[in-house]
C-alpha cells in the first residue's frame, strides 16, 4: 500500500556543553516550519520524482503556497501511485517510470478505480487531478528534470484540453434568515462563542479568517463610537487560496457588532487571558471561554455542537454563514442598485471572480423584494443591532457576601 510520509522536522539539538563549568555553545536548529512530505511505495521505497516534487513546494511555503496545501498535493500524488501499484497498467515499469509517461487514458483509468474503492464526488476528482496536472507540468521544467515534454501532456500540447474529471456544480447558496442566526447564537453557552458567530454573519468571514483575526485588525474606537458610522472598513488577510500571508482584502463590519465585541474585550476572561497582554496588537479578537486561541477545528466543534442544540438543521454549517451575510446585503438597503450589491457581496467575501458571487443570482431581485415585509429593503444596521439585543450574553455577577453575618 503506498502511503504518505509526513514528517514535521523538531530540534536536533540547540546546545552542547563543552566545559565542566557547565558552557554551552549554540548549535543550528532545523526549520521546525517546514514539514517533510514524501510518498512510499509497498516496499518502503521513496518514490523519488513525486517526493522531489513536494520537497520543492515545501521550500516555497510561506511564499507561495501553504503547508496544507503541500499535503493536500501529497494525497493527490499518493492516491495516483496508490493506482499504478494496485492497477499496474504498465507492468513493468516503476512508479516513478509510469509517472513519466502517464496519459490521458491512464487519468480515466484512475478516477474510475478511485470511484469503485470510494464515493468521490467530482469536485473531489476534478481537486485531485489539478494537483497531478502540477505535478506533471513541473516534470517539463528545468526544476523537474525535463522528464516529461510538453507535447505529452494529457491536457494537449497547450494545456488546453479540459480536465478528464468534470468539476461539481456550484451548489445552490442556503439563504438564511436573521431569526435563524438568533435561534443559533442563543444555544451557545458563551459570550465569546455568540459574538464570534455573530461577527462572522456581519462580515462574512470564513471561519479560518475569523479564528486569525487579531486586535490589530480592528478600526479605532473612534471611529466606530461615531454615530455617523453604520459600516466600517475591516482589513484582514485572506486564507482561501494558496498564497499565505500577502492577500489582503476588504469587508465591512457594522458598528452594532463592533460595539458588543468592545463589550467582550471588557470582560474580567479577556482582558486577564494567561497568554497575551491586554493590549497585545496580536492578541486574537475572539478566545475560548478558558482564555485560549481558538483553532478552526475547535470553532467549527462548537459550532456544530450549538447546531445540534437548536432547530436550525443538522446541515447548518459555519460556511452557511457566509451565504447569510450575502442575502442579508441582498435584502438590504446597501447600494444604488442590484449590481452594487453584488460587487459588495464579491468584495466581502473575498471572491476572486464575480463569477463566484453570480451563484447568489439564482434568486432574482424581484423574488428577494418579495421575501422583504412589505417589500423593502432592509437597514443591515438595525438587523445587527436585533441580533446583538436578543442574543448578548452578558457575564455573571457575583452575589455571594463574604465575611460574617450580621445577623
Amino acid at each position: 500500500m503506498v502511503d504518505l510520509a509526513i514528517v514535521k522536522p523538531h530540534k536536533i539539538s540547540d546546545e552542547i556543553t563543552i566545559s565542566s563549568e557547565g558552557t554551552t555553545i549554540q548549535l543550528s536548529t532545523i526549520n521546525k516550519s517546514r514539514p517533510i512530505v514524501c510518498i512510499i511505495d509497498n516496499n518502503g521505497r521513496i518514490v523519488r520524482y513525486a517526493s522531489c516534487w513536494l520537497r520543492y513546494l515545501s521550500k516555497a511555503i510561506g511564499k507561495s503556497v501553504t503547508n496544507k496545501t503541500v499535503v493536500q498535493y501529497g494525497y493527490s500524488l499518493k492516491y495516483l501511485c496508490e493506482w499504478i501499484e494496485s492497477a499496474k497498467p504498465y507492468p513493468s515499469l516503476s512508479i516513478d517510470e509510469v509517472l513519466t509517461i502517464v496519459n490521458r487514458k491512464d487519468l480515466l483509468d484512475w478516477h474510475d478505480f478511485q470511484r469503485s474503492k470510494s464515493e468521490c464526488a467530482n469536485t473531489t476528482l476534478h481537486s485531485r487531478e489539478a494537483a497531478v496536472k502540477e505535478f506533471l507540468t513541473w516534470l517539463t521544467t528545468l526544476e523537474g528534470g525535463r522528464l516529461r515534454a510538453t507535447d505529452d501532456s494529457p491536457w494537449g500540447k497547450n494545456n488546453d484540453l479540459n480536465y478528464v474529471a468534470k468539476k461539481g456544480n456550484k451548489k445552490s447558496p442556503k439563504i438564511i434568515s436573521s431569526d435563524q442566526i438568533i435561534c443559533l447564537l442563543l444555544s451557545m453557552y458563551n459570550e465569546c462563542e455568540r459574538c464570534m458567530f455573530h461577527t462572522q454573519y456581519d462580515t462574512g468571514l470564513r471561519i479560518s479568517e475569523l479564528v486569525n483575526l487579531r486586535l490589530s485588525n480592528l478600526p479605532p474606537i473612534s471611529i466606530y463610537k461615531d454615530q455617523n458610522y453604520e459600516f466600517i472598513p475591516l482589513c484582514i488577510i485572506g486564507t482561501k487560496g494558496r498564497v499565505t500571508g500577502s492577500k489582503e482584502r476588504i469587508t465591512v463590519i457594522s458598528r452594532a457588532a463592533l460595539n458588543r465585541i468592545r463589550s467582550y474585550h471588557n470582560t474580567v476572561n479577556y482582558k486577564l487571558s494567561e497568554t497575551w497582554k491586554i493590549n497585545d496588537p496580536n492578541k486574537p479578537v475572539f478566545l475560548t471561554s478558558n482564555g485560549k486561541a481558538w483553532s478552526e477545528r475547535n470553532a467549527s466543534k462548537q459550532f456544530k455542537s450549538a447546531v445540534r442544540r437548536s432547530n436550525v438543521g443538522d446541515d447548518f454549517s459555519t460556511h452557511w454563514m457566509r451565504h447569510g451575510t450575502a442575502f442579508s446585503v441582498l435584502n438590504s438597503d446597501i447600494g444604488k442598485d442590484y449590481e452594487d450589491k453584488m460587487l459588495t457581496i464579491m468584495s466581502m467575501l473575498g471572491h476572486a471572480n464575480l463569477s463566484t458571487t453570480e451563484i447568489y443570482t439564482q434568486i432574482s431581485p424581484v423574488l428577494l423584494s418579495r421575501l422583504n415585509v412589505e417589500g423593502n429593503n432592509q437597514n443591515r444596521l438595525s438587523e445587527a443591532e436585533d441580533i446583538r439585543k436578543a442574543t448578548f450574553l452578558p457575564p455573571l455577577k457575583h452575589t455571594e457576601k463574604r465575611g460574617h453575618n450580621n445577623d
